[in-house]
């Protein structure tokens, strides 16, 4: 049976999201429309506990599809695993709200980093704690960050390169990982590089529920927004911040009317990981500093700065960076995405 204080909640952030007006209903078109919110009543995954000592994260090699699981309260043993190198730079995906490893956004992204082949592929598995509501989950962004980072630290003192560090989150694993580095430095360990694909934005602006992801987290803070006011953030939040699209809701490829909270309503909010992954693999997702979208489309910013959107920017830049996209893969126009 599920709790009638979910419904209240789900339903407040129901509301929180319709108010913004973006979105105009009609019948979804999908056997896994409903998913989402199906999943918004399940407390915690099958086979899995609420208990922090619960969260996994799993890691992935760059000659295999499958991973291994490690408990964070046993984190060292990664450190044994002769597919793990220590000294390569290592990335750490923080998956979304409602989320499982097993979905095409976690998958999607490991296939990203597997053909980049440069790094070692962590994914951190807090689906735990990140079913039921909302409103909850993000409550309990703070005591889940204080584990992870507990169990960080012991690999960062058994030999794992910090200077090698890359956060990368989705959604709530935005904010997550926010918290994370905050405590890492606490510890005296500085992430180098946190990265935010469409940072949630209910609740965290303004900071009612937890504290949102900022560029104090990490010597380098870049986010990449696709949903802005709706399921993502709607305002700057890192030292560059990517507009595809104007980095609003509706993205190109995705439907312009959908029912609030289905798998289609999240299109846009999901098209963040989807240019990562992209850029990851390869592609060349160009984007021009500029004061709005609008005068990125009036060719008012013809002769500013370019950033390149993935793990090869040029940290040292700093500002808003608008671009345009394709509407399916290859999502990257390269050059043409910012003429």
């Amino acid at each position: 049976m599920v709790d009638t204080r979910n419904i209240v909640l789900f339903t407040c952030f129901v509301l929180i999201l319709g108010c913004k007006g973006q979105r105009d209903p009609s019948f979804p078109i999908s056997k896994s429309s409903f998913r989402p919110i199906l999943r918004t009543a399940i407390s915690v995954p099958k086979g899995r506990s609420v208990s922090l000592d619960d969260i996994i994260i799993r890691h992935f090699s760059s000659n295999s599809s499958d991973s291994t699981a490690y408990r964070i309260k046993a984190i060292t043993r990664l450190l044994s695993d002769p597919s793990f190198d220590p000294r390569r730079p290592t990335v750490l995906y923080a998956h979304g709200y409602i989320e499982l490893t097993e979905d095409d956004s976690v998958l999607t992204i490991v296939k990203a980093y597997r053909q980049n082949g440069r790094y070692n592929i962590l994914i951190l598995d807090w689906s735990n704690l990140a079913f039921g509501s909302y409103v909850l989950v993000a409550l309990d962004l703070k005591p889940a960050a204080v584990e992870i980072s507990n169990a960080l630290v012991k690999l960062l003192k058994e030999g794992l390169n910090v200077k090698g560090l890359h956060f990368v989150g989705h959604s709530l694993g935005v904010h997550l990982l926010g918290a994370v580095a905050r405590n890492l430095s606490t510890r005296g360990y500085v992430v180098p590089r946190l990265t935010g694909l469409d940072a949630a934005y209910p609740g965290f602006y303004p900071p009612i529920l937890s504290t949102p992801a900022s560029p104090s987290d990490a010597s380098f803070v870049d986010m990449v927004h696709t949903d802005g006011g709706g399921y993502g953030a709607p305002q700057s939040c890192g030292h560059v911040d990517f507009w595809p699209n104007g980095g609003t809701a509706k993205q190109p490829g995705c439907l312009p009317a959908t029912l609030l909270l289905t798998s289609e309503d999240l299109c846009s909010h999901w098209w963040s990981w989807e240019f990562w992954s992209e850029a990851v693999a390869g592609e060349q997702f160009l984007g021009r500093k500029c004061q709005s979208y609008d005068s990125f489309l009036r060719g008012q910013c013809t002769n500013t700065q370019l950033a390149t959107l993935g793990p090869s920017i040029d940290v040292r830049l700093r500002g808003n960076f608008y671009l345009r996209t394709a509407a399916q893969r290859p999502y990257s126009l390269g050059v043409r995405g910012i003429d």
